[in-house]
């Protein structure tokens, strides 16, 4: 595999540190592993998959030992996003193309997101095409709920619960709030946070 954004040098932004393995992501979006411990700091593989994939960034998943790669590619004009699960016993073995997609079913071009939360265990997709969003199980990114609501502003994730903002009332006088279980979805609480 050649990569062409190998032709020069650029910034490491980003290092992540999986228990024997340190990955190391660059500006120009090539990502590399390597072993760490008593037998040396050896170059293992490089994440990239393909000649034009964009890593933008990383995630160790904790909660099934792998490493998550959040891609974009040349091929439809570095828009959408793209999610890739590595366990980390693939990387040790030098084989990151054994890896798979996630989210293949999500729209995740701009301004759609993808977030992942290690403190409960989740994952957050927005596909924006659809106005959608959905919860996942981190461990084994089964699909748990969607959330369909237009006038969703903004959604903040704290310890078992997600906060959903909605955008302002007509009149500016205060802002709609609702209070999730992370788990369920199910509404806890809703209110209106006067301005």
């Amino acid at each position: 595999l050649k990569l062409p954004f190998l032709k020069k040098r650029s910034k490491i932004l980003e290092i992540v540190a999986a228990k024997d393995v340190i990955f190391a992501l660059a500006a120009s979006g090539v990502c590399v592993a390597y072993s760490r411990g008593h037998l040396g700091n050896d170059r293992l593989c490089f994440l990239n998959v393909s000649p034009y994939e964009v890593i933008r960034s990383l995630f160790f998943n904790k909660a099934n030992n792998s490493i998550i790669t959040v891609s974009v590619y040349k091929q439809d004009n570095f828009s959408s996003l793209n999610c890739r699960s590595t366990p980390l016993e693939y990387i040790r073995r030098k084989e990151p193309a054994s890896g798979f997609s996630l989210f293949d079913t999500e729209s995740l071009r701009f301004p759609g997101f993808v977030e992942f939360d290690d403190v409960n265990g989740k994952v957050l997709t927005y596909s924006a095409a659809d106005k959608i969003y959905k919860v996942w199980d981190l461990k084994n990114y089964t699909h748990l709920y969607s959330i369909t609501d237009d006038s969703i502003s903004e959604i903040k994730i704290s310890p078992g619960i997600m906060l959903l903002i909605y955008h302002k009332c007509p009149s500016g006088a205060h802002v709609p709030l609702k209070i999730l279980s992370i788990d369920t979805g199910d509404v806890l609480l809703s209110f209106k946070h006067q301005l």
